[in-house]
C-alpha cells in the first residue's frame, strides 16, 4: 500500500495521536531514515544489510558518514538551518565516524555539504522516501480503524508474536503491509515447523549430535549445492565480533569480509557464502553452552549471544 498524504493531512492525523503515539512514530521515522542511509553508505562499500538488522550493529559496518540525527520541527524553523542559511522543516545531521566532522542541512543539500556523487545522492532520497511512505501509511490506517484481526484472522495458540510487532500494537498504532507479510511468513514457517515436530518426533539420546538435531542443514546448501570451505573465516575474529556485542550472523559475516577475515564470495541475493559455516561454528559453539541461541529468522539470519 502506498499511501500519499498531504502535509495538512499528515498534521491533522498526528495532532489526534496520544503524546505516546507521536513519539513511537518519531522514533520509527528517526530510526527508519538512520537505517535507510546506513544501507546506501554500506550498499557503496559493497556491503549488504540485511533489512531486520539492528540500527547500531549495521552501523558498526561503516567508516565514514552515518545520519546522527533528523529533526522534523512540523514548521519551516530558523532555528534549525541548512549550513547555507536557509531555515529547515526537515533537517538532516551527518557525522563521520573517523573525524567526528558534523554537518547539518537539508536533504537538497546532501551532495554539496557531502561530496557524494549523484548515485548515491538519488539512492538516499528513495530510501527516505521509502520512511515517510511508510509514515503515511500508519497514519492512515490509524485514521481508518485498522484492525490486526482483519488481516490476520488466526494465530497459533503457542505462537510468540515478535516483540517489534508487539510494540506497534501496544500503542494502539496499525502494522505496516511489509509488517503482515513477515507476520504471515513466521506463522507459515511456525506451523510447518509443528508439523514436523509431530512427523519427527526425536528424543536427544536419538540424535546423532545436539548440534545437528538443532540446525537446519538447508540453512548451510543455500541457493545451490555448492558448499564453502568451514576454515574460509577466522574463528577467532568471528569470536571477537560476538564478543563486542554483535549478535546478528548476517551483520557477523560482514564485518569478516569487510576486515579480510573472510571469503569474499556471495550468492546472487547478496548473501555472503560464509553465512552457512558461521552459522554452524556458532552453533558448535551453542553445543559447548558458550553462547546461547537467539531468534531464528529462517534462512535469512539467526542470533547469538555470549552468556
Amino acid at each position: 500500500m502506498k499511501i500519499v498524504l498531504s502535509r495538512s493531512e499528515k498534521d491533522t492525523i498526528l495532532d489526534s495521536l496520544t503524546p505516546e503515539q507521536k513519539v513511537f512514530i518519531e522514533h520509527h521515522v528517526k530510526r527508519g531514515k538512520k537505517t535507510a542511509f546506513a544501507n546506501v553508505m554500506a550498499a557503496d562499500k559493497g556491503m549488504v544489510i540485511p533489512e531486520h538488522a539492528d540500527l547500531e550493529e549495521a552501523e558498526m559496518l561503516l567508516d565514514e558518514w552515518i545520519l546522527e540525527d533528523y529533526i522534523d520541527n512540523g514548521f519551516t524553523n530558523p532555528e534549525t538551518p541548512c549550513e547555507c542559511g536557509r531555515p529547515l522543516r526537515y533537517q538532516y545531521i551527518v557525522r563521520h565516524k573517523a573525524t567526528n566532522e558534523t554537518r547539518r542541512f537539508g536533504i537538497e543539500h546532501f551532495k554539496e555539504h557531502t561530496g557524494f556523487s549523484p548515485e548515491i545522492i538519488s539512492e538516499i532520497r528513495k530510501g527516505f522516501n521509502v520512511i515517510d511512505y511508510e509514515m503515511d501509511e500508519i497514519l492512515f490506517k490509524f485514521q481508518n480503524h485498522w484492525n490486526l484481526r482483519e488481516e490476520i484472522p488466526f494465530l497459533p495458540d503457542d505462537f510468540e508474536m515478535p516483540e517489534k510487532f508487539q510494540k506497534y500494537l501496544e500503542v494502539g498504532l496499525p502494522l505496516l503491509d511489509k509488517h503482515i507479510e513477515e507476520f504471515k511468513k513466521l506463522i507459515r514457517d511456525y506451523m510447518e515447523q509443528v508439523r514436523e515436530q509431530r512427523s519427527f518426533d526425536y528424543s536427544e539420546s536419538q540424535s546423532p549430535s545436539p548440534f545437528y538435531a538443532s540446525f537446519d542443514i538447508e540453512d548451510y546448501i543455500f541457493e545451490d549445492t555448492f558448499r564453502v570451505d568451514p576454515e574460509s573465516f577466522s574463528k577467532d575474529k568471528a569470536l571477537e565480533f560476538l564478543e563486542s556485542g554483535v549478535s546478528s550472523t548476517r551483520i557477523l559475516c560482514e564485518l569478516l569480509i569487510k576486515h579480510g577475515y573472510a571469503s569474499v564470495e556471495r550468492y546472487l541475493t547478496g548473501k555472503p557464502k560464509i553465512y552457512g559455516p558461521v552459522c554452524l561454528y556458532l552453533e558448535s559453539l551453542t553445543a559447548r553452552d558458550v553462547v546461547k541461541r537467539g531468534q531464528i529468522l529462517g534462512k535469512d539470519d539467526r542470533y547469538y549471544h555470549f552468556k
